[in-house]
């Protein structure tokens, strides 16, 4: 059944484009499930996917309202909308509870943690959120944010600097660069990676977001996206393979084994964690959220006292029974 409201009185389907935040990879599983399966359309939609170039990118063409709607990490939300205060973005829904944004290495390099970090070149991109963040992530482990040498190149570049020698690790997504890694020839047993995360740094990540007056003045589009999306997203939890094969469909030079173990990583770091395990899917603690936003507005320099009200709107969420981890992936993560 249709939310009221979205279909057109002649029962024509609401056209949504949506912006990823990135190239078609594992973790965009969930959205081909719910456009195969007739989530949106059951909603009033008809959505159409475009690749992403960077959650910043995404961020700024919601904002110019080239689209509604679309999946960036949450955590550039802040310096943006404190930027940005006419063109408001918020949360809706989170996917990623927590980041894999990290530090990965291979094994020879020795970089298994935050101090092994001391005196090391790393590839970066130049005014990245993982770059501003390290001052952060470096005074809550006890360490000189100064105490490492960054290399700056192009986003594209910085996984191949680990590879050729020429860095002794990089900062970022370890769900996508672990397996870059992987798929330009290095052994899987010799990729070491960790994540912020482990260590002290937990803002909530990957997240659908959309214009606040968008939002506002289109509350069953919003709540029809992303009820499908929940319903893709547990159709993927219970049957990875099946997400896979229409990411195939839709990007037929992706690798299957490559893309199926980034999924399981980016369960593993960022979906599955302990906490949506146990409350499900989008439950956000404001106490965590604050805290670290907190953090993130002090590495960016924002005069700001974040207040999750202003950034993550939990309204357009279905019921929470509705966003439960299913029993049958539970057992499988024992």
């Amino acid at each position: 059944m249709m939310i009221a409201g979205i279909a057109s009185a002649g029962g024509h389907l609401k056209e949504i484009n949506f912006s990823l935040d990135w190239a078609w990879q594992g973790m965009h599983g969930p959205f081909l499930l719910a456009k195969d399966r007739g989530y949106y359309e059951e909603a009033g939609l008809s959505v159409s996917f475009d690749r992403g170039f960077g959650s910043g990118d995404t961020i700024s063409k919601i904002a110019a309202k080239a689209y509604p709607m679309g999946f960036a990490e949450g955590t550039s939300l802040l310096k943006f909308n404190a930027e940005n205060p006419d063109d408001q973005v918020i949360t809706v829904l989170v996917i990623n509870d927590q980041s894999p944004t990290g530090v990965i290495s291979t094994k020879s390099n020795g970089i298994s943690k935050p101090s092994d970090l001391m005196g090391k070149k790393v590839s970066a991109t130049q005014s990245a959120a993982t770059v501003l963040l390290w001052p952060v992530f470096a005074e809550i482990n006890n360490l000189d944010p100064d105490g490492i040498e960054y290399l700056f190149v192009e986003p594209s570049l910085r996984d191949s600097m680990v590879v050729q020698g020429q860095a002794d690790a990089t900062f970022g997504f370890s769900s996508t660069t672990v397996l870059n890694m992987v798929q330009a020839g290095v052994p899987e047993d010799e990729v070491t990676y960790f994540t912020m995360a482990q260590y002290g740094l937990k803002p909530y990540s990957s997240s659908i977001i959309v214009r606040k007056d968008y939002a506002a003045e289109n509350p069953d589009i919003v709540k029809g996206f992303v009820e499908a999306t929940v319903k893709g997203m547990i159709d993927m939890l219970n049957d990875p393979d099946a997400g896979i094969a229409l990411l195939k469909k839709q990007e037929p030079l992706i690798d299957v084994k490559i893309e199926t173990a980034r999924w399981y990583l980016a369960e593993e770091l960022a979906i599955l964690t302990p906490e949506v395990v146990k409350n499900g899917i989008s439950v956000v603690d404001r106490e965590r959220y604050e805290t670290a936003a907190k953090q993130v507005a002090g590495a960016f320099d924002l005069p700001i006292k974040p207040n999750m009200d202003d950034y993550y709107d939990p309204s357009f969420l279905p019921p929470l029974e509705m966003r439960q981890i299913p029993q049958a992936v539970k057992d499988r993560l024992k």
